[in-house]
């Protein structure tokens, strides 16, 4: 039993003020770096968010200069980590990867209606009005030089803000149940690792030796290097640097049939190479491996055998939806007790330590599956529409959060595989319908990437809770509440910047994703067929190579390969397959030293390695900060 006296000081007054602050702060910074910024700077484009775990370091350098000149009003360590877990939370929504995509969506589909695309007849029959931005008030957003703050404006956005910010809550927060039922099987009795918090913890942690570590700020100096002297170098190219990020080596295979293996780049990211250590060392191999495997494969089947097609990216789908299922079977038992104890209670799970009670979180899981059903039927779904999203969203949420816990991969984007794409894959546009595979589409700003997928967060931010004992059930209202902070912000953020700059001179893709979704359904509707048997076969065989490989995995201690490793680079690019040589080297420098010196030496190796990560994350970070304030362009370390 758990010692609850002191849990949940970290909560307090002035950490919710910071916290808040903060939030509006990052949501900006996520607003510019998105769509001003060229080329764009992803901060929540990776597992561990850059511009949080800055945000964190500036917070907790400002805070050793309180405690030396005024040590009772220095903040903790639980009040730190509260205000990195609200940063955290606006990541989830703000940005590039969600918020963009969200506000690009419900301003586009009337503006871009024409004669040729023949949106109005296709399309606008099934859009409901109430979700998007009023057409009447979008030709400042467009062009620019204008202000969001006219009464016209402010009304013509107030429905779509305050309809998809109640959308957000309420899925954000069927998570949080979701994670408070499946917490203590990962957390207590699996004891998975969740690789991804090491970093934020040993900042915040008091009593830590990990700011006087030595050998942490070498390999703190030496990302950091790379990173000042890429900065320079992209002010002042007369000032040399190493090109560390991305280059492309397509031109070395321009002869058939090598000319197949479509898209290949060498990388040496100094952040990946240090989460990669921290990643077993069967994940990292097989990453790399089956991601050159597939790229073989393209040669040999399109290359010399004349395959038009192979379908990874659906390969991809039924391997993320295989991770899901197989998640989902292993959690039943676990499942099935906490709905027992919801509807019977009795002591027979003790959840007395749960961000909430099993009661509450079956309750608002319900009430969660019975909300998104009205509203989606309400927006002109099916009931069986409803169901498939539910059920495809709700297991490649489950899928992400699992390999997060357990192995915490540098990266894992899921680009295009939303629950409308796998729908349409599974049964055929035709058999989907128009009106469902519309209000699909308009949810598909959820599901573009999945990189800052809300469930993983959350669930890391309970383990961190855990680990320095803060009330996971306090920890909950501050979550939502930052949440919906973040929510309303970056909406705020993201029509001050484009009134006043203009989505259609937008360095970002505010309009791109509103091509992008409503170009795809427009095919869709116009080609309208029934499910094809190789996009069939290729979600299926995606599905049984995972499931086999787990099968193996579980049954054979010796077998060497990772399912995960395979679902990560399945689609052979996107994830870690973009970043597969920086997973590479991390694997080789990890298994370099344990070969070679041992356990002992990998252990004192890993301040080295989170030096890595927290250098480029710092670095990085105030090049960013610098252009934001300078309004200049600065380096970016995604950049190609």
């Amino acid at each position: 039993m758990k010692d609850t006296r002191q849990l949940g000081s970290g909560v307090t007054f002035r950490a919710l003020v910071i916290g808040t602050g903060l939030v509006v702060a990052n949501a900006y910074w996520l607003t510019v770096t998105s769509e001003l910024t060229e080329p764009q700077n992803l901060l929540t484009f990776v597992s561990l968010f850059f511009n949080a775990v800055f945000t964190l370091f500036v917070v907790e350098m400002l805070n050793r200069v309180v405690r030396v000149a005024a040590p009772s009003h220095a903040l903790s360590a639980r009040e730190m980590l509260v205000i990195y877990i609200m940063v955290v939370m606006v990541g989830t929504v703000g940005g590039h990867t969600v918020m963009c995509f969200l506000v690009g969506t419900v301003a586009h589909p009337f503006r871009f209606a024409d004669v040729e695309n023949q949106w109005q007849e296709l399309i606008w029959p099934y859009i409901p009005q109430w979700m998007m931005a009023d057409p009447n008030v979008l030709d400042g957003y467009f062009r620019g030089e204008s202000t969001l703050y006219t009464r016209k404006h402010l009304m013509g956005w107030s429905s779509p803000v305050a309809v998809w910010t109640v959308f957000i809550g309420v899925i954000w927060y069927m998570l949080i149940c979701i994670n408070s039922m499946i917490r203590a099987q990962w957390t207590e009795h699996e004891k998975l690792a969740y690789p991804i918090i090491q970093l934020p913890l040993r900042m915040v942690e008091e009593g830590s030796a990990f700011h006087k570590n030595g050998i942490m700020w070498a390999g703190f100096g030496v990302a950091g290097l790379f990173e000042l002297l890429a900065g320079l170098n992209y002010l002042n190219p007369a000032i040399p640097s190493v090109r560390l990020n991305y280059y492309s080596i397509e031109h070395w295979f321009t002869e058939k049939p090598w000319s197949s293996i479509d898209g290949i780049a060498l990388s040496a990211y100094p952040f990946i190479i240090g989460l990669t250590f921290f990643v077993p060392l069967e994940l990292s191999m097989s990453a790399w491996l089956f991601f050159l495997l597939g790229k073989a494969e393209r040669i040999i089947r399109m290359g010399m055998l004349g395959a038009r097609e192979i379908h990874f990216e659906e390969r991809a789908g039924g391997a993320w939806i295989a991770v899901g299922v197989i998640a989902l079977w292993r959690l039943r038992r676990q499942l099935v007790h906490v709905v027992v104890r919801a509807i019977r209670g009795g002591p027979r799970l003790d959840d007395r330590d749960e961000p909430m009670s099993y009661r509450a979180a079956t309750l608002g899981l319900l009430g969660g599956f019975v909300f998104l059903t009205w509203f989606s039927m309400k927006a002109g779904m099916t009931l069986w529409g409803v169901v498939g999203f539910l059920v495809f969203y709700l297991l490649m949420s489950l899928a992400v959060a699992r390999v997060r816990a357990e192995l915490g991969p540098p990266s894992h984007e899921i680009l295009w595989l939303d629950p409308a794409r796998l729908m349409a894959d599974s049964f055929g546009p035709k058999n989907v319908g128009a009106a469902n595979l519309t209000v699909l589409s308009l949810y598909y700003w959820m599901n573009r990437l999945n990189v800052a997928h809300p469930m993983p967060n959350q669930l890391e931010a309970f383990k961190m809770a855990e680990r320095v004992r803060i009330s996971n059930r306090r920890l909950v209202r501050v979550m939502v509440f930052a949440t919906v902070v973040g929510t309303v912000a970056s909406f705020w953020t993201y029509l001050h910047v484009l009134y006043r700059t203009g989505a259609a001179n937008s360095a970002g893709f505010v309009v791109g994703i509103g091509h992008e979704t409503f170009g795809r359904l427009e095919r869709w509707i116009v080609r309208a067929t029934g499910p094809e048997p190789g996009v069939v076969g290729a979600l299926g065989s995606g599905f049984s190579i995972t499931a086999i490989l787990y099968l193996l995995k579980g049954r054979f201690v010796w077998w060497p390969l990772h399912p995960i490793g395979y679902v990560m680079t399945a689609a052979t690019w996107g994830g870690l397959a973009d970043i597969w040589f920086s997973v590479f080297l991390g694997w080789a420098i990890k298994i370099t030293i344990l070969k070679q010196a041992g356990f002992n030496a990998h252990r004192a190796a890993v301040p080295f390695f989170l030096g890595l990560v927290f250098g480029d994350y710092v670095v990085t970070g105030a090049w960013s900060v610098i252009g934001l304030i300078f309004h200049i362009p600065t380096f970016v370390l995604w950049s190609p």
